[in-house]
């Protein structure tokens, strides 16, 4: 086998993405660090060495991916052409559009705790760009925003508790926005009142 050098962080990332697929594909049970070594033509040690059990994997498997999946949402809630109405419309169009790599397998049957695993670690990675969005918001309108962390943290986890998962109702992500632009009007006016 012919050896490729790569970067540290690249390869660590390479073999992230090929975990991924593979606990996806295969299961969990079925997938070791060794295998996945394999499946990325790296001998097993050094994927020992950057992941040194089967669980750290995973968990970081996961936490890769999420973020790879908040990345247009984040772009959507960082773009500052856009009002902040249209910022929500459009990541709440991103998050709900359910386009995902290994979407059939987070929703599949038994897998409610990976996906709300995922759903956590997505959360983790917009909530710092919403509250950005909302400081922005407040400081085009010359108002402060103290609370903007918590209605972040308010708006990322409770939208994506309410209108996300397998076995949601229909009229879930229509709740999820209308209660959203009613914790968006109530930000706007009590930062008018400060």
């Amino acid at each position: 086998m012919t050896r490729t050098v790569m970067d540290p962080e690249e390869r660590r990332r390479e073999l992230l993405a090929c975990a991924m697929r593979l606990f996806a594909e295969e299961g969990y049970d079925n997938v070791s660090v060794r295998a996945v070594a394999r499946a990325a033509g790296v001998a097993p040690g050094l994927a020992y060495h950057y992941f040194d059990s089967k669980e750290k994997m995973f968990a970081e498997a996961i936490g890769d991916y999420a973020r790879r999946c908040a990345e247009g949402i984040c772009e959507s809630l960082d773009d500052d052409e856009l009002s902040l109405d249209e910022r929500l419309e459009r990541a709440l169009d991103l998050g709900a559009s359910g386009d995902y790599p290994y979407a059939a397998f987070f929703h599949a049957e038994g897998h409610g705790a990976l996906h709300d695993r995922l759903s956590l670690a997505m959360c983790e990675a917009v909530r710092p760009h919403l509250r950005a969005a909302l400081e922005a918001d407040a400081a085009s309108r010359g108002a402060s925003a103290p609370d903007a962390d918590e209605l972040a943290a308010i708006m990322t986890y409770g939208a994506v508790g309410l209108a996300s998962g397998p076995g949601m109702p229909d009229g879930a992500a229509a709740a999820a926005r209308r209660y959203l632009r009613a914790l968006l009007a109530e930000f706007r006016s009590g930062a008018a009142a400060d």
